[in-house]
């Protein structure tokens, strides 16, 4: 959260002492634990190759995070990202050159407090602050976001509710009138869900014949992740399917911000916040940017790309490889089931069909056992021209550790295993997963 902006603004390596590859009903025993027992959950997931879901949206985006030339393009290439949110005008063609929506935050523009004062100090210079812009940058294809985190009064909103609707609407109509009918304007972008305020926010617009293109709001809470899909889908059908808001043509449901201070910096958690958002049907996402652990400049402004890669070398931090994956897949998307909400994976095919891949990681929310087993079912594997009778079939965990901030240069392979499939169905169960941890099956 920008909040936090400049005040305006015992890792060990993982145990494979087990692993029970389950083939045609049969278990094929590859090591045998010799450790005592520990407490651990249990998650199964099962993916079903044959089943593919088009159209799903990439939750990669970013809130500011870069300069002109830094971090260096081979670093964010391959996250793909969908959409980045700034208010770096001069940024545009580097930013949208990855095919990012930019989202413009217009409340940075003009600032917070300082020097200009508030909007509602005067209607008049705010609005003379927005026409300016929108003259300058017209041709430019991007999403205007009105204000950031009106909700919040420290720092970012000092008036009432009432006066944030009037700044929305005099912003709204200025922009309606320089840019015309297709730009796409919205908010409130505040700091939670908080139905009431957006219905609020909502019901005002409708009433003074304002839109609301894209409805944005935060999701920074690391204590309830898998509360964000069931916020997305109430937003769906509360707002956006709710005939009774027609009139606003909302077209987007933007979380343009996740990921709270906590988890910024763990593999399973980020996981976590995309896999929900992605399951809830967001439209776009864009990480949260935090203070680094060890103090200096945050993550915003540091050239870390919110904090995915170390500053000045430019070298991967394990969330990185997160986001790296997760954007490898999700083109490519397979459905997968699980029974336990801290595990979670996502899986895909990949390389033309040569190639599947499952991301997966457990997550911490709430008291939990350190460690998971978890159990992947892989089903119609031969699909993709996988896994057919008496073929071979080559199976590589590679692990993303809870390191931190340190840099991760390339994973570590924590299990390679070549099997000889004799059913459509392959049964792998991994156990010791460390909290906060997230791996990459790869099946070739």
């Amino acid at each position: 959260m920008i909040k936090q902006l400049t005040n305006l603004r015992r890792i060990g390596r993982i145990k494979w002492l087990s692993v029970l590859l389950a083939i045609a009903g049969g278990l094929l025993f590859v090591g045998v634990s010799i450790i005592p027992a520990i407490a651990q959950t249990q998650g199964d997931l099962t993916i079903d190759f044959a089943t593919t879901q088009p159209g799903v949206q990439s939750m990669s985006g970013f809130l500011y995070g870069v300069e002109q030339d830094e971090p260096p393009d081979h670093l964010i290439e391959p996250l793909q990202p969908r959409l980045w949110r700034t208010s770096r005008l001069n940024l545009y063609p580097r930013l949208t050159g990855f095919g990012a929506t930019f989202q413009l935050l217009l409340s940075d523009t003009w600032g917070y407090g300082r020097p200009r004062g508030w909007p509602y100090d005067d209607y008049t210079r705010w609005e003379n602050h927005v026409r300016n812009l929108a003259r300058e940058h017209k041709g430019k294809k991007m999403l205007w976001d009105i204000w950031n985190e009106p909700d919040l009064r420290d720092p970012f909103w000092h008036g009432t509710r009432q006066q944030f609707f009037e700044t929305y609407k005099r912003a709204y109509r200025v922009l309606r009138e320089e840019l015309g009918p297709d730009v796409i304007i919205g908010g409130p972008s505040i700091t939670k869900y908080d139905k009431g305020f957006l219905t609020a926010f909502l019901n005002y617009c409708r009433d003074n014949n304002l839109e609301v293109n894209s409805l944005s709001w935060h999701e920074l809470n690391d204590q309830t992740i898998n509360a964000i899909a069931p916020h997305i889908r109430d937003a769906n059908q509360s707002f956006r399917q709710n005939p009774a808001y027609r009139s606003l043509k909302i077209q987007r449901l933007d979380v343009n911000e996740i990921i709270g201070p906590t988890a910024q910096y763990r593999p399973a958690e980020n996981l976590a916040y995309l896999y929900y958002t992605e399951q809830g049907g967001a439209s776009a996402a864009a990480k949260a940017c935090w203070e680094p652990k060890g103090g200096g400049p945050n993550n915003c402004f540091n050239k870390s790309l919110d904090g995915l890669v170390q500053p000045g070398p430019f070298a991967p931090r394990a969330v990185w490889w997160v986001y790296k994956a997760y954007s490898d897949g999700f083109s490519t998307r397979v459905r997968t089931q699980g029974n336990n909400p801290r595990v979670i994976g996502l899986a895909s095919q990949s390389n033309g069909g040569n190639q599947a891949q499952v991301l997966f990681g457990y997550f911490e929310q709430g008291r939990a056992p350190r460690q998971a087993t978890v159990t992947l079912t892989l089903r119609n594997l031969q699909q993709l021209g996988l896994g057919q009778p008496g073929q071979p079939l080559n199976l590589t965990i590679s692990r993303i550790p809870d390191s931190g901030e340190a840099v991760v240069k390339d994973l570590a392979i924590v299990k390679r295993q070549q099997i000889t499939v004799t059913n459509q169905i392959v049964r792998l169960t991994v156990p010791n997963i460390r909290i906060h941890e997230a791996y990459i099956l790869t099946i070739g």
